[in-house]
């Protein structure tokens, strides 16, 4: 059923980043809902053993057997929710306050979802994926270039073993990005939106997958062997190993993407009490359009 996006969906996590990405299953009330599997991808930001972390990065995977696609939906960190025994709070707040548990109980509850199943990485742990993998070929635009390379000197600092000067990223157009480079180019923020920086993270995901599409199913346990000890996952290998080696033609699926919230369905604003910002976003109209897409051909 999940076939071998679910091995894409392992690494996805693996890498995002950004981290991030967690695998989750809706409901499955009708013969669609069945074929479908949901996989929310959670990249935490900092180190592990460093401290409360919030969730940087959410993106829920889908991957829809029935209409033969892959979907990512990016789930933006600053929306306003209904964090349990909280209260209205952002949503990447529920990770920093109770875990992977919170967290997934606050989607669950306020997207009118059921997921369960989980994968996580931090900013050291996604560097080390991405350079286990390859790196990823990103198209660099000449907005990017110069807020990249800033962003650039921290996410060295992040990797466990710093080996030769930093290297920047000195031309635009498509860059084979390692390690530091992919976190940093998926932490940029202050040039354009949140929506933007979602975008670049999808991106990165996207290329992973495509990547992964074409390794041979033979070499499945030695790769997945080589990166799980950089994820948090509450999926037994096994299981992981028969979804991914069950599937060979997920290298033909069409790869969808949304945010969430909808531009048309949400108000960037100011909190009165502290200034903080945060996005408010209309509940039905939202949820309605999540579905539609996870569901929907």
């Amino acid at each position: 059923m999940t076939n071998k996006k679910n091995l894409l969906v392992l690494f996805i996590s693996l890498i995002i980043f950004f981290s991030t990405q967690s695998i989750y299953a809706l409901k499955q009330d009708d013969l669609h809902e069945k074929m479908v599997d949901n996989i929310l991808l959670i990249g935490k930001d900092g180190v592990e053993g460093k401290g409360a972390s919030r969730s940087d990065t959410m993106i829920i995977l889908t991957i829809d057997n029935l209409n033969k696609s892959l979907k990512l939906t990016s789930l933006a960190r600053d929306i306003i929710v209904k964090i349990p025994n909280r209260g209205y709070e952002k949503l990447n707040h529920a990770y920093a306050y109770g875990g992977v548990d919170l967290l997934i109980k606050t989607i669950n509850e306020n997207l009118n979802l059921n997921l369960k199943d989980y994968a996580i990485v931090d900013f050291r742990s996604f560097i080390e994926i991405i350079d286990a993998l390859g790196g990823v070929t990103i198209d660099v635009n000449e907005k990017e270039i110069n807020h990249l390379n800033k962003v650039i000197n921290t996410c060295y600092g992040l990797s466990e073993q710093k080996e030769g000067n930093i290297e920047y990223i000195t031309n635009i157009g498509n860059q084979q990005l390692n390690g530091y480079q992919a976190l940093a180019y998926a932490r940029i923020r202050k040039m354009d939106t949140i929506y933007n920086r979602d975008e670049r993270q999808r991106k990165i995901l996207a290329n992973v997958a495509q990547n992964l599409s074409n390794t041979s199913v033979t070499n499945y346990a030695s790769i997945v062997k080589s990166l799980i000890k950089y994820v948090d996952v509450n999926i037994s290998f096994s299981k992981i190993m028969k979804m991914a080696l069950i599937s060979h033609e997920l290298a033909s699926y069409d790869i969808k993407q949304l945010q969430f919230p909808s531009e048309k369905y949400r108000e960037e604003t100011k909190l009165e009490e502290n200034g903080m910002f945060v996005v408010k976003w209309e509940k039905d109209k939202n949820i309605e359009m999540l579905h539609k897409f996870i569901y929907g051909n």
